[in-house]
């Protein structure tokens, strides 16, 4: 992408006036970058022009002397030097007038009853081209609607045919089952029939049609409008990717979740499990009152918030008195903790500065957990640097190792989906065709498409997209992989071509010509994670990013690798897993057990963690009986939770503040929506109290001088917890920006609105109860205010470093999610944008912050909007680890990565089949998304059937091998599915099936569960 230098900008006349926008843009995105009040319906930032929907009509001068001009569309002409073009015109006025009359005469006009009243493109715009008057009498033509699944509703009438739909979700996001169907005045946007669209981004739809067309139909199931919801500002952690996205509150429920703009990670778009994986907030057997079990009367008893703290801080005394005591046997531990992937940073520093970090284990499998070591180890010695997204969508040419994407990471598969488009970008370009004219630039490219290689242990979503399709269970993946390395590491520099290299693994044809692509490209990038639970795997995948970057045609600061991980802070782990030097390998949940089975536990704390999805019942069950208190800190009543002898209720992502860290590295702050609901907080404020009172008691019998100085080390609140975490884990230093929140209120007199100006029905809403306004509840840990008071969410982005975003408040003009997305982009720099947009004048009336250092507020303002990529200037040597060795973390796995052949008779290896809803540990709880889950079942090609001697449907019963020694490994029985895209020899099951089994399983097969053949 070009500078925004002085050779980089052009000035344009608009109605008199001159201004300077960016070289090569096209004329409406100038206007709109200006601030300036020009409609269109069918154009999108990130979609490009066609011109379909005639509504940006602006008059364009020849030169000075003109003063007719002629009738242009802004959307299709680019922005040149001395350009001189009127928006107010009469001619060009009336055109938008009668043009939108003319688009809006089978518009059923139902805005009173229409869901998108108050959020929509079409009212901006009809008002803004100032049709204000139906005046077409005639009989409007009607459709019948569609069932289009569990998250979007249909309403055809409303269509005003833009062709937006059809773009988003055919062109870009690669789906097949949506499309336009009849001509002229009757056309149809859907399904050729009623059924559920497939494709992950197709929520979308509910932001991209600027009617109502496509809704969002949880959203539907309680309803208010926009202008009634309570925002926050948050981070999706439904996957690793942290995504930014706006929580709409409102009477204690989730109303919905919408995009919050970010250039580097999420741009305009979610996934459907972001956007619709809120439900479970919502849920009414959501833990909202700590519990205590009482034995003794077989009974659970309700506590409150101060008898569970107290009796929280009891029994971590007691641990702290009978550490290292004896009896006849064994030496009994005190507390250990089990930490949580899916929860912020801040709680699992609580817990580990509680328990020590040898008695914290990491909330993931051991595997899983060396496999974040590796991650954590590789970025923070600079061996390779994890790349944003935005850098993967410019890339030209990918190779996809055993990570499936589409359902661990699906934003990420969008943009690689939008990576393979780059070359046929560039030779639009040799023709002089701007990237924003997509219709030309797709005739022009055809199906010319960038390298991408991708390596699964069976087809993907990508393959539509891909240059080669590599299924190979992980012994072949292995190989392949080696074979790569073997080829960076001996062809000459200057040699791209394989061909003459004689060897005898069938794979090395496959690997000359992923090494070929990888080498011809400028820009290529490796993308790669921790689904294969194979450590090996990923090791081979670093050195060939190494190795990839080491070559001299290569700039090192343009080779990309992105390591995907499976929760939202994994990466966090990761880093805690290299502070725990003592340890061979990293203490994981595999670990955890052991220590259960091998020794007596006074007590095992237990963060937002579900050990059943782990482990079998039975044995987790005898395991979980030798602790003497079991503690659970939990959103959920899941079966862990319900072994707990005293459970905490923790409180959702809506309901809480603090840090997330990225699979990309990327440190983000997540803000609270609404208050916690009744008992409900967060893990590290159950957890504080008890730390500083186990500090006191511990020190009781120290000196004076000793007792202070150690007062002031302990962490007395979330300021003190994150310097804790900054000095514990050098990685993490610069968490210490996100320290203090409230260092906001310094920028301006007022707080930020979570509520509009136009917030309604405050009473009326609990009517049947009383009719009197409660006082809103105060938020003193941030800078928001749960109410209207405050800076306007309108002008938020112009005297706050972060707001609620003009999308989520009425707006003068642009009340719509896209508008206010569009706005957002154009308010951060033009580099972050990502769009080549100038950022316009200051809303008229509007001046900084009293006093407001600009220079230091855009400094501020930086990590606070786009979050801080900690491993972004690491060099070699600049922060401290604990390198693990290879073979502490390959010998557990070393028997996965056996050939089929070799394995004993009936014992098959097993491959994670993912999927984005069922995998999702809370999100799957809501309806929405359990309705969109597939039925459990194992998937295996018709050769591998065959000598199981199944066929379609029938039952397959797995069993763990080898079986724990502490336990017999119960038996998965699961429908099988015969699939020829699943590699040969090996057995696709379920993520969580996955997980309990490992990667070999002995296999009884047979028709509906009787004993079959086995494979020999």
């Amino acid at each position: 992408m070009a500078d925004n230098t002085k050779a980089d900008r052009v000035g344009i006349i608009i109605d008199g006036c001159r201004y300077e926008v960016d070289a090569g843009e096209n004329l409406l995105q100038a206007c709109v970058s200006l601030g300036l009040d020009l409609p269109y319906f069918c154009w999108h930032p990130a979609l490009g022009s066609v011109g379909s929907c005639r509504q940006c009509a602006v008059i364009q001068y020849q030169n000075d002397e003109d003063d007719s001009g002629r009738l242009v569309m802004a959307c299709m002409i680019p922005a040149s030097e001395g350009m001189r073009v009127s928006l107010q015109q009469e001619t060009a006025r009336q055109f938008r007038k009668t043009n939108i009359e003319a688009l809006m005469t089978n518009h059923p006009h139902d805005c009173p009853v229409c869901e998108e009243g108050g959020n929509c493109h079409l009212q901006d715009m009809t008002l803004m081209s100032g049709h204000i008057k139906r005046g077409y009498p005639g009989t409007k033509r009607t459709h019948k609607n569609q069932q289009l699944g569990p998250f979007l509703n249909h309403e055809m009438n409303r269509c005003i045919a833009c062709y937006r739909c059809v773009r988003f979700y055919r062109d870009y996001a690669g789906g097949t089952d949506l499309d336009v169907f009849g001509s002229k005045n009757h056309l149809y946007f859907g399904r050729a029939e009623s059924g559920v669209l497939a494709n992950p981004f197709a929520g979308n739809l509910a932001e991209i049609c600027p009617t109502g067309v496509f809704t969002d139909k949880p959203y539907s199931r309680h309803y208010v409008r926009k202008w009634d919801l309570q925002t926050g500002a948050a981070i999706c952690s439904n996957c690793s990717l942290g995504c930014n996205i706006n929580v709409g509150e409102r009477d204690g429920l989730v109303r919905r979740i919408s995009n919050r703009y970010h250039a580097a990670i999420n741009g305009h778009f979610l996934c459907d499990l972001g956007r619709f994986g809120y439900e479970h907030v919502n849920l009414g057997r959501r833990l909202e009152q700590p519990l205590q079990r009482n034995n003794a009367e077989r009974a659970t008893e309700r506590l409150g918030a101060k008898a569970a703290k107290a009796l929280l801080t009891e029994i971590i005394n007691q641990n702290s008195s009978h550490q290292g005591e004896t009896d006849n046997t064994q030496t009994k531990a005190g507390c250990i903790a089990l930490g949580s992937a899916r929860s912020a940073i801040e709680n699992n520093a609580a817990l580990l500065r509680l328990v020590g970090k040898d008695n914290f284990y990491l909330g993931v499998p051991d595997a899983q957990a060396a496999m974040l070591r590796q991650l954590c180890d590789a970025y923070s010695q600079g061996r390779v640097k994890p790349t944003s997204m935005k850098d993967i969508e410019a890339s030209d040419a990918a190779f996809i190792i055993a990570e499936d994407i589409s359902h661990t990471a699906p934003r990420l598969a969008l943009t690689l989906r939008q990576m393979s488009r780059n070359a046929g970008k560039a030779k639009a370009l040799t023709f002089g065709v701007q990237i924003w004219q997509d219709d030309a630039v797709r005739n022009l490219t055809q199906s010319l498409r960038s390298p991408l290689h991708i390596l699964a242990s069976h087809e993907t979503e990508l393959a539509d997209v891909a240059t080669q399709n590599l299924v190979l269970p992980l012994e072949g993946q292995l190989r392949l992989l080696r074979a790569v390395l073997a080829l960076l590491t001996q062809t000459p520099p200057t040699e791209t071509h394989t061909e003459t290299q004689i060897d005898p693994d069938p794979l090395s044809g496959q690997a000359g010509e992923i090494v070929a692509d990888l080498l011809a490209a400028r820009r290529p990038v490796l993308i790669c994670g921790t689904q294969s639970n194979e450590p090996e795997l990923l090791r081979l995948c670093l050195e060939i990013a190494e190795r990839l970057q080491a070559r001299p045609q290569h700039d090192k600061d343009q080779t990309g690798f992105y390591g995907v991980t499976r929760h939202a802070n994994d990466l966090f782990l990761g880093l805690i897993a290299q502070a725990q030097s003592l340890t061979p390998s990293p203490l994981g949940i595999d670990a955890l057990l052991s220590r259960l089975a091998d020794e007596p536990i006074e007590t095992l704390i237990i963060l937002e963690t579900d050990l059943y999805r782990y482990c079998d019942k039975d044995r987790l069950d005898k395991l979980l009986d030798r602790v003497k208190q079991l503690i659970v800190i939990e959103q959920q009543l899941t079966p862990t939770a319900q072994m707990a002898d005293l459970l905490l209720p923790a409180s959702s992502f809506a309901e809480s503040q603090g840090c997330w860290l990225s699979a990309e590295g990327r440190l983000q702050f997540s803000f609270a929506a609404m208050p916690a609901i009744e008992g409900r907080a967060q893990a590290w404020q159950w957890l504080s109290e008890a730390r500083e009172q186990q500090a006191h008691t511990q020190t009781q019998t120290q000196t004076q001088t000793q007792t202070q100085t150690q007062a002031q080390d302990e962490p007395r609140g979330r300021s003190e917890l994150i310097a804790w975490v900054a000095q514990a884990l050098p990685a993490l230093a610069a968490i210490n920006a996100f320290a203090a929140p409230l260092e906001f209120k310094t920028l301006s007199p007022f707080p930020i609105a979570r509520q509009p100006l136009r917030a309604s029905a405050r009473t009326a809403i609990h009517a049947g109860q009383h009719v009197r306004e409660p006082q809103p509840p105060a938020d003193p840990n941030s800078p928001y205010a749960y109410s209207m008071e405050g800076v306007a969410g309108f002008r938020q982005a112009q005297t706050q470093i972060i707001s609620v975003l003009p999308a989520d408040a009425w707006s003068p003009k642009w009340n719509s999610d896209q508008a206010g997305s569009l706005r957002t982009a154009l308010l951060q720099s033009p580099q972050d944008s990502g769009l080549g947009l100038s950022e316009g004048p200051p809303e008229p009336g509007t001046v900084p912050a009293p006093g407001a250092d600009p220079g230091a507020d855009a400094q501020a303002s930086d990590c606070w909007r786009h979050g801080i990529c900690i491993f972004s200037q690491t060099e070699p040597g600049s922060i401290p680890v604990t390198v693990s060795a290879p073979e502490a973390t390959t010998a557990a796995q070393s028997v996965a990565a056996q050939s089929a052949d070799v394995l004993p008779a009936g014992v098959w290896p097993l491959a994670p089949d993912a999927n984005r809803y069922a995998d999702a540990e809370l999100a799957c709880l809501g309806d929405a998304i359990r309705a969109a889950m597939p039925e459990a079942r194992v998937r295996l090609h018709p050769e591998s059937a065959d000598k199981l001697g199944l066929v379609q449907g029938d039952d397959i019963r797995l069993s763990r091998y080898p079986s724990p020694e502490d336990c017999e490994s119960a038996d998965v029985c699961l429908s099988c599915t015969l699939d020829a895209a699943v590699a040969r020899e090996q057995l696709l099951v379920p993520t969580p099936v996955f997980m309990r089994l490992g990667h070999l399983a002995r296999v009884i097969a047979g028709p509906h569960g009787t004993q079959g053949g086995e494979h020999d």
